[in-house]
This record gives C-alpha cells, sequence and structure tokens, in this order.
C-alpha cells in the first residue's frame, strides 16, 4: 500500500471492518456509499474512504469543505434491530463515538453541537451526515468529515476559516490518519453495538459534552423561530429547551450561532 494515505491492510487487521473501497479523490463518499447499497443491498461493515474529497455534502443544502489531510469517510452499517424511532438517535451516537476518539489527541475539550457537529475551541472541528436508501432503511451510510491534518487558518475560504478549526492547528504537528481513524472506527464500533442492543446511555454521554448547554440558543423548526435555554438531550434524542419557563423536546430544526 506504498503511496496511499491510508494503510488498508492495518484498517483490516484492527477494525470491525468487512472492506474497504477507497478512492484517491471523490466527489462524495457518501454518493458513492449510496451506489454501492443500491447494487448490493446486503453490505454491512463497509468503509469508504478517501485521500481528498472535492464535494462533500452537509445537513440540509449545506457544503463540506475538505481539502487534503481531511479525514473523510463513509461507514455502511446495518442495525438490524432498530426502528425507525431508534434509528433517530444514530446521529448523536456517532458523535459521542467520534469525540471519545478525538478527545485521546488533545486536551482540548471535544464538544457536541446538536445534532451532528463536533467542536472544539468554539468552531467546527467536523460534521456528521447520515442518509438512508428507501430499499435498506435500516442499513444507513454514516458520513463523517473531520479536520485533521488540513490547515485551515491557511488554505479555507475566508467564511470557512472564521468557524472551522482543525486538529494540526490545536496540537501543532500531524496526525497519523490510519491510526486516528482505527481509533475513531473501533469507539463508534462499541457505541453502535450498545445502540444495537438499546443500552446506550445517551444522555449521560452526550450532555457533558453539549456545547451549548445553559445557554441561550436561537432555534429555527420550519418557519419558527424560539428562543430559549438549552438543557441537552434527552435519551431519544430530543434537544431540550427551557421557552418562557417551560422545558420541551425538539427532534427536527436547526440551532443557529
Amino acid at each position: 500500500m506504498t503511496g496511499l494515505a491510508f494503510n488498508i491492510l492495518k484498517l483490516r487487521r484492527n477494525t470491525f471492518l468487512e472492506s474497504v473501497e477507497y478512492f484517491e479523490q471523490i466527489a462524495s463518499t457518501n454518493t458513492a456509499a449510496l451506489d454501492r447499497l443500491h447494487s448490493v443491498p446486503e453490505l454491512d461493515n463497509v468503509l469508504v474512504l478517501t485521500a481528498e474529497q472535492t464535494a462533500g455534502r452537509g445537513r440540509g443544502n449545506h457544503q463540506w469543505y475538505a481539502s487534503k489531510g481531511a479525514l473523510t469517510f463513509s461507514l455502511i452499517r446495518n442495525f438490524s434491530k432498530l426502528s425507525g424511532n431508534d434509528l433517530a438517535t444514530l446521529a448523536l451516537v456517532t458523535g459521542i463515538g467520534v469525540a471519545n476518539g478525538l478527545q485521546k489527541l488533545t486536551s482540548s475539550p471535544i464538544q457536541l453541537k446538536w445534532p451532528n457537529d463536533i467542536f472544539v475551541a468554539g468552531k467546527k472541528l467536523g460534521g456528521i451526515l447520515i442518509e438512508t436508501h428507501q430499499a435498506t432503511p435500516q442499513t444507513p451510510v454514516i458520513g463523517i468529515g473531520l479536520n485533521i491534518n488540513n490547515q485551515i487558518q491557511q488554505h479555507a475560504p475566508k467564511d470557512v476559516a472564521a468557524a472551522s478549526i482543525s486538529l494540526i492547528d490545536l496540537i501543532g504537528t500531524t496526525s497519523n490518519l490510519t491510526d486516528v481513524l482505527i481509533g475513531l472506527l473501533n469507539h463508534l464500533d462499541n457505541f453502535y453495538r450498545q445502540l444495537n442492543a438499546k443500552t446506550t446511555d445517551i444522555p449521560s454521554h452526550w450532555n457533558p459534552r453539549c456545547m451549548l448547554k445553559g445557554s441561550k440558543v436561537d432555534f429555527v423548526q420550519g418557519k419558527t423561530r424560539y428562543q430559549g435555554n438549552c438543557h441537552g438531550v434527552q435519551a431519544d434524542g430530543a434537544l431540550l429547551l427551557e421557552i418562557d419557563g417551560e422545558i420541551r423536546p425538539f427532534y427536527s430544526g436547526s440551532i443557529t450561532l
């Protein structure tokens, strides 16, 4: 595997993965993974990985900027015991697993912004995009993009640089992407097993990392805008906002910073 950005054999040897589909450059790992699921619906524990993603997608209509040195991948994983409501917590569990894995690499607290963003030092370190194919609703594609070795301040557009950060900006040195990915995947596997067994205590893992807990936030759901104090999340993944003295759960919408 000389010359590749990743050691594919090491990935296979040290994780649960059944196969790795690697691209030096690709538009979107999520798109490629969804295409593979359309062709082979029974896929499970398959990683779609790239050294450079050129047209990554974020939540809604947002784009995900990722230059060389970023860690961008999509995991195809079957959750046979989960229903649609249970799968709604997958983004939160993924965030927990990613945050725990990244925390080993820096002393700066890794924080979570509901429902799918990774933050540190008040700036975005990464994001999660979960998509499903209509034919395989219990086998989601879990897309993860993380700024690891890509120096945001030097190379990203000004608007991205103002709101984002990279691990190299924090620790001042490059990281071995294969080792980082192995650590992340094994943390994710642990939490995904708990999720499938319905034993995950989401609030106890999420709320200590909730970057907005105790803060007043603006929240948009459809055409309605709310303002309230964030109380973290509850067990089913809903965001808890205190509005006019009442704590209310929200299952969809966006926090605006």
